[in-house]
């Protein structure tokens, strides 16, 4: 499970958020953001998170912390976004994910600031 996280890590910090989608989201994955459905599907999340990045001109993301219980992984990460109207996004994400088999069926995302 190590292994995973931190390739899930890696990947996210290096800005290849579609790549991981792909590689790590299970096809019925479930995920949440702030309590309200995001996406119900791998698909569904890819299409909403590549409107999103197709806006972002410098991405930088930062590894706060991690925890794995299981096959319960928290993790939390600064993250800092300028977009192609050079407006800049700052705010702290945490990631609660549910593994199975390889693969993440459930996501609960929250800002914290």
């Amino acid at each position: 499970m190590q292994e995973l996280i931190d390739d899930f890590v890696e990947m996210n910090t290096s800005g290849r958020v579609l790549e991981l989608c792909e590689k790590y989201y299970d096809e019925h994955v479930l995920m949440l953001n702030n309590g309200t459905v995001f996406a119900k599907s791998m698909q569904e999340s890819y299409d909403k998170q590549k409107e999103c990045v197709g806006s972002v001109e410098d991405f930088e993301v930062k590894l706060i912390s991690s925890e794995i219980e299981g096959n319960v992984s928290e993790l939390v990460f600064r993250y800092r976004m300028t977009g192609s109207d050079a407006v800049i996004s700052e705010f702290t994400g945490k990631h609660i994910q549910t593994w199975e088999k390889g693969k993440i069926v459930r996501e609960e995302y929250s800002t914290i600031s």
